[in-house]
């Protein structure tokens, strides 16, 4: 059995000057907790769907233990389908809010259907197509030293943009080779968005430098290259945007866009193309 856990940091801020004792608050309302969504297909071609709930903004801080707090939060009591053109299957209860551990043909250009039904967080469904796979023509990942003192890694590819529109998702993310499911669903992962509206149909080159990770020789990153639809590049542009945000490594927050009816987060269904590199 996979058993997934989340990899989450917490920042922690130096106070240089003393604070007043903080004033009571009462009489607040309750506010209902609602499944959060998210998905990955993994590279053997299995999917993994990780349910969490929302939670107040009062339940957590930066003082927060985020391991405890994702222990808090894990949904495991659903029943979780996923719902095709030719089939509905049931995904097996993996621990940790995470559900999947069985291979499904998913089709390029079907939709398919997220059902969850929690005894305790009631019910909520979403719908998404299969994306076309892309993958890398050229790939290679270095180590950088940036004069200052920081070992940086550098990232140089190429792929080739098919004449639709596109949206490409590239995550770069420090790994343990037994922790590659883990990690491909972390949200602490570097991310850059693309859009194909300068190179449509032609082949596309970059080279960036991943922050603040400082890395060292014998430091193993996978980087993955995904075609992602136009409503996930919006949501991740809103992620990537709050990428230093205590909530950001454990929820969602409200104002994001979803396609989750009656909660949050995101259901996908693409397979990135994941490249290992072990720095020398």
């Amino acid at each position: 059995m996979i058993v997934l856990t989340f990899v989450a940091s917490v920042m922690t801020f130096v106070l240089t000057s003393c604070l007043p004792e903080p004033l009571e608050v009462k009489s607040l309302p309750d506010v209902s907790a609602r499944i959060v969504v998210s998905s990955q297909i993994i590279p053997d071609q299995s999917l993994v769907v990780v349910l969490t709930r929302t939670f107040g903004a009062l339940d957590a801080s930066e003082d927060s233990d985020p391991f405890a707090l994702l222990d808090s939060i894990a949904i495991n009591d659903a029943l979780v389908l996923i719902e095709g053109p030719r089939s509905i299957d049931t995904l097996r209860f993996l621990g940790n809010g995470s559900y999947g551990g069985i291979s499904i043909p998913f089709q390029e250009g079907n939709p398919y259907t997220l059902h969850v039904s929690s005894p305790q967080f009631g019910n909520v469904s979403a719908t998404t197509v299969v994306k076309p796979r892309v993958e890398f023509e050229e790939i290679n990942a270095e180590l950088y030293y940036n004069g200052y003192g920081d070992t940086l890694a550098q990232i140089s590819y190429t792929f080739a943009d098919a004449p639709e529109k596109n949206l490409y998702m590239i995550n770069v993310q420090e790994v343990e080779q037994e922790d590659v499911i883990e990690n491909l669903l972390n949200p602490r992962a570097f991310t850059i968005l693309v859009a194909d509206d300068e190179f449509n149909g032609t082949s596309y080159s970059e080279k960036f430098r991943v922050f603040p990770r400082d890395y060292q020789p014998g430091d193993t990153i996978a980087v993955s290259l995904s075609n992602i639809s136009e409503e996930y590049f919006d949501f991740m542009t809103l992620r990537i945007d709050n990428r230093y945000s205590f909530i950001e490594l454990v929820s969602e927050p409200v104002n994001y866009p979803s396609n989750v009816v009656g909660g949050k987060g995101y259901f996908n269904l693409y397979v990135p193309d994941v490249r290992f590199f072990v720095f020398d």
